[in-house]
């Protein structure tokens, strides 16, 4: 199984690496990660300064960062690729979140650059992760059933939607608060496909900037349906994902009584909880459930 990002990661926040304003006030976001943008928030003409600006902010910045520190890279079919990647390896990224992911192939691809960059720039003493975004276009979303033969630096699958949208022609992707059926079909395979590759699912940005009531609200919904994280574009996001993606204390007491239960059992498949029979499923949950909580398992 490939390696998962943290189990207490929340929240992602979207920086754009051309701004020198907001670089530096993504420090001050609360954001569990933050993806420092080259790619759909730069201009093209805007790329270069963007890379030196992130350069810039990283040499000054990237020991005293306590989020993780993920770049979101120009696709493998731009001509921006390697100097991005050349910009942003000797900084040791978490990880390097690749757009317009189409299928493993890709995730292999960017991997062997990754191993390039490390070898010649760090010795070799980087494993830097990745995390697909993999329902940008149609194709990726046929190529979700690959990702279980993807390198082990594959971290997250996460799904977009402004990019599959202009591409099929949606003119909108919601129907009130609800996601019409072309994206809940995207949004669902990809968290299927996670589940299948052993990495975590990641829920994408949410382009409506209402209340904060809404956005806890739809990050609830992410994360009952087991998505690990979502991604946010905006810092007014944050507080509220990651209240939504924090276990409640029910929750917890739930996972410890399991634990416990177990743990007078042995080897036991089945045990009694209360009026309720549970199985070996209830226990991983139990375990994922406290493993948000400082580690704890």
């Amino acid at each position: 199984m490939n390696a998962c990002i943290p189990t207490h990661l929340r929240s992602l926040l979207f920086v754009p690496s051309d701004s020198e304003r907001k670089l530096e006030a993504s420090l001050r976001s609360g954001a569990d990660a933050l993806i420092f943008d080259l790619e759909d928030a730069v201009p093209e003409e805007g790329k270069s300064r963007a890379r030196k600006l992130l350069t810039h902010f990283l040499k000054t910045h990237r020991t005293s960062i306590s989020p993780l520190v993920c770049v979101r890279i120009n696709g493998l079919s731009a001509v921006h690729l390697l100097d991005d990647l050349a910009a942003v390896v000797p900084h040791r990224p978490d990880a390097i979140v690749l757009p317009k992911c189409r299928n493993a192939d890709d995730v292999h691809r960017l991997s062997d650059f990754l191993s390039a960059y490390e070898h010649a720039l760090l010795g070799s003493t980087q494993q830097t992760g990745i995390i697909a975004m993999a329902t940008e276009t149609s194709e990726g979303v046929f190529g979700l059933g690959t990702y279980r033969n993807a390198p082990m630096r594959l971290r997250a699958l996460m799904w977009g939607v402004d990019d599959l949208a202009a591409e099929i022609g949606a003119f909108s992707s919601h129907a009130g608060t609800e996601l019409t059926s072309p994206f809940s079909v995207a949004r669902t395979m990809c968290l299927l496909a996670a589940a299948q590759a052993g990495v975590d699912a990641i829920d994408a940005v949410s382009t409506r900037l209402g209340d904060e009531a809404q956005i806890e609200d739809e990050a609830a919904r992410a994360r009952r349906d087991g998505f690990a994280a979502k991604a946010a574009g905006h810092p007014a996001h944050i507080a509220a994902i990651n209240r939504a993606f924090s276990p409640k204390e029910e929750e917890v007491a739930w996972a410890r009584k399991v634990v416990e239960a177990f743990s007078k059992v042995g080897a036991s498949g089945v045990v009694r909880l209360g009026d309720t029979m549970i199985d070996r499923p209830h226990l991983r949950l139990a375990h994922r459930i406290l493993c948000q909580i400082d580690g704890e398992d």
